[in-house]
């Protein structure tokens, strides 16, 4: 399994790369625009060649984009789903541009809705984005903590997504390991992550877990809190993410992690740790 981060692309692409390679990255992931607002710059040509160029001689692959924390795919606000739907597209787009090889976004919020017609809603936008993919990207779902009509809190919220789309291979979903634990899904051991993965096997397919998400979680289990923790300090703790991380059927997924960064080097210890349960024996 490859590992790697989000990195920021503060100083530009190429110093996005630069940054994640020093940190110890195989892979990484960037916003496109700010997480939370909508405005986005233009790639000048010679920045998105000189980044393309660059993942390529550091080895960096692959390349997550990962749409802002604004976007809303199931809002029952017209104009925020259509905002939501554009700033997806376009995310698509410069995927594209970049090489990149996914994009993820979260499932939404059914907001003052029942769920049902939330994931309506999603289905809509999510077949009107799977004709704006490009070639080589894979549009990615990812799940959430769930609660408090959180979409994708349950992978029968994935499984009513993808009837409704008719299985577009082009779509897959990022499993996030503290929104999973979060959510209910428990990872704190070996066999509770064998649990976990049964389930969503038996009810999407393990082809479709296209990345991993792995953080460790800072609220309990079924707390359906979104508080990400560093690798091995959460309550999933070291067994859960390491059985994942040798999971037979994962190995050629990539895992970018998202931990907090309380002092300088966080990134780069918690990289260290994950490189460490995997040479485990």
């Amino acid at each position: 399994m490859r590992i790697g981060y989000h990195v920021s692309v503060a100083g530009g692409l190429v110093r996005a790369a630069r940054r994640a390679h020093d940190i110890g990255c195989e892979c990484l992931q960037i916003f496109p625009r700010n997480s939370r607002g909508w405005k986005s710059r233009i790639y000048p040509e010679a920045e998105v060649a000189a980044f393309r160029a660059e993942r390529d001689a550091l080895d960096l692959h692959p390349l997550v984009i990962h749409s802002n924390y604004l976007v809303n795919l199931a809002s029952p606000d017209r104009k925020l789903l259509a905002l939501s739907r554009r700033v997806v597209a376009d995310d698509l787009r410069r995927a594209g541009l970049l090489g990149a090889e996914f994009v993820v976004t979260h499932s939404g919020h059914a907001v003052g809705e029942d769920i049902e017609v939330g994931l309506k809603r999603l289905a809509e936008s999510v077949r009107a984005l799977l004709r704006r993919v490009p070639v080589g990207v894979r549009f990615l779902l990812e799940n959430t903590a769930g609660g408090d009509r959180q979409l994708g809190g349950r992978w029968e919220h994935f499984a009513f997504v993808l009837e409704r789309v008719d299985g577009d291979p082009r779509l897959g979903i990022c499993f996030d390991t503290c929104h999973a634990h979060a959510s209910g899904y428990r990872l704190d051991s070996p066999r509770r992550v064998g649990v976990a993965l049964r389930l969503f096997n038996e009810m999407l397919g393990l082809d479709r877990l296209a990345l991993v998400h792995l953080n460790d979680c800072k609220a309990p289990a079924g707390s359906h809190r979104d508080r990400h923790e560093h690798i091995g300090e959460g309550t999933i703790g070291d067994a859960g993410l390491r059985a994942l991380l040798l999971r037979r059927g994962l190995r050629d997924r990539a895992a970018i992690s998202e931990t907090p960064i309380r002092k300088p080097g966080d990134d780069a210890r918690n990289l260290a740790h994950v490189r460490e349960l995997l040479a485990r024996r």
